[in-house]
């Protein structure tokens, strides 16, 4: 109410910020609002990590006295949690060495018959058919605790239920006696444990003079998981710790002092309520089961896991009689059992029949293409004609009867009559020398420049001489051509 209270004025405070500030943004009043919200309304949490939560020396007390029994205890649900299935012979033997202290291991059907019992018959004469009973505050696969009352003393026990589907098949029960457990605690002689039903370990005490007597314990741990018992002695305070469904009480002395007893568990038998009749088996819904299904059977109790089948009864019993479906050898299933070859099938993938563990297989071998000598004979090519042969006409003419040459050979003779100096021609004989060094050297050169054989028969045009050839001084023909 108070919280509510300042939550509204908290915010009136805050429109009337926004409201008389007129000259203020929006944005910085709302930044107000905020950090008076967070400041007084909704306070961000802290982790103090300086408290090292202490406890109170009567809860400290407590907890050093059952610690060892509780490791114990946690423990064993554990593995019975897992307990979910019909127990075999390794198994039993692996759970007697890991928990000394059980006294046996029971497996009850859902119609109230003993299975199997082991180490053998307990003789403490004990009933599991409260054990067949669904508490209905739990879940139908929790594990369920119960204390039987016994002249040998109380003895408590833990079942876990098996299940096929939905259908209820029994339960599997671990009993101990809680005075084989106190040597887990670090001062039994100070502790004391209860159940609603029984007196499990009294300690020192005398049970009669300590306020846990004549506690409706069933009401009180509903109520409380701790609390104090006080009469005029002085008081003690206990913690309920749950074993599946069953509260166990454990208590110490917060105050005062307490008479010694002889350490009896039966002196508390008085104040307890005693159990006379005996349940009946719980009744079972009836399961409709279709006409094709063979009856179920509860699987073996104590079995080896070499001789217990994983099949259940009824797939044992159709696997009878229907003809077995082993493979034989030769068959088109066949891969390792030897036998004749399989017959021929349409399939890609080839049978391989092997004879022991360590055949070598033998890779087929590859099959080699033969191709005939005559068809590896290389036909021969035939041979490249010659090439025709190109002559190619002189820039000089064909070969034959040239001008040239008659000129060439009747100039030395003229030369004496026509190379008479005049007077006035100083520069002829300047020309003609050097005519007559170019003269031979074009007469040298002339072999080299031969093209290819003429033709025999000179051409028409060859054969007629010239009217007037040209010629240069010294008998070399014109570059011009004849004179017209």
């Amino acid at each position: 109410m108070k919280k509510t209270i300042l939550c509204g004025t908290v915010l009136a405070g805050s429109l009337a910020l926004c409201a008389c500030s007129s000259y203020q943004p929006t944005k910085n009043a709302w930044k107000t609002t905020k950090d008076l919200w967070y400041s007084y309304v909704s306070v961000p949490a802290k982790v103090d990590y300086s408290e090292k939560g202490d406890l109170s020396p009567r809860a400290m007390a407590l907890s050093t006295c059952m610690m060892g029994i509780d490791v114990e205890l946690s423990r064993f649900e554990r593995t019975m949690m897992n307990a979910d299935r019909a127990p075999t012979r390794e198994w039993l033997d692996k759970l007697f060495a890991d928990y000394p202290w059980v006294s046996g291991f029971a497996g009850v059907k859902y119609d109230g018959t003993l299975l199997g019992h082991e180490p053998g018959p307990s003789l403490k004469n004990l009933d599991f058919i409260p054990l067949l009973y669904e508490d209905k505050k739990q879940n139908s696969r929790a594990l369920r605790g119960y204390v039987q009352q016994s002249p040998l003393g109380p003895e408590v026990m833990l079942a876990a239920p098996l299940y096929d589907g939905m259908d209820f098949l029994g339960v599997v029960v671990a009993h101990f006696d809680m005075r084989a457990l106190s040597k887990f605690s670090s001062s039994p002689e100070d502790l004391v444990i209860l159940s609603p039903s029984a007196l499990l370990w009294p300690g020192k005490y005398d049970f009669a003079a300590t306020p846990l007597a004549g506690v409706d314990w069933d009401t009180a741990a509903r109520k409380s998981t701790s609390g104090t018992c006080t009469n005029d002695r002085g008081s003690f305070y206990y913690q309920v710790r749950y074993l599946g469904n069953l509260p166990l009480i454990f208590a110490v002395v917060e105050s005062g002092t307490f008479p010694e007893g002889n350490g009896d568990v039966n002196q508390g038998t008085r104040f307890f309520p005693q159990i006379t009749e005996k349940l009946p088996p719980p009744p079972q819904p009836e399961r409709k089961k279709k006409d094709d299904e063979a009856p179920s059977t509860t699987p073996q109790f104590g079995a080896s896991e070499e001789a217990l089948d994983p099949l259940s009864a009824a797939d044992a019993e159709i696997r009878a009689t229907q003809q077995p479906h082993d493979i034989q050898p030769g068959s088109e299933q066949s891969v390792l059992e030897p036998g004749q070859p399989a017959p021929a099938r349409k399939s890609r993938v080839q049978e391989r029949q092997l004879e022991g563990e360590n055949v070598q297989v033998r890779r087929p071998q590859r099959r080699r293409l033969h191709i005939p000598d005559e068809a590896l004979e290389i036909p021969e090519t035939p041979k490249p004609e010659p090439r025709p042969a190109v002559q190619m006409p002189s820039p000089f003419g064909p070969r034959g009867a040239r001008p040239t040459d008659s000129a060439s050979e009747t100039a030395p003779a003229e030369t004496p009559a026509a190379t008479q100096p005049d007077a006035g021609q100083g520069a002829a004989p300047a020309q003609e020398s050097g005519a007559e060094k170019a003269a031979p050297a074009a007469e040298k050169a002339e072999p080299a420049a031969k093209p290819a054989e003429a033709p025999e028969e000179a051409s028409p045009a060859a054969t007629e001489e010239p009217s007037k050839p040209a010629t240069l001084p010294g008998g070399r023909p014109s570059p011009f051509g004849p004179r017209n």
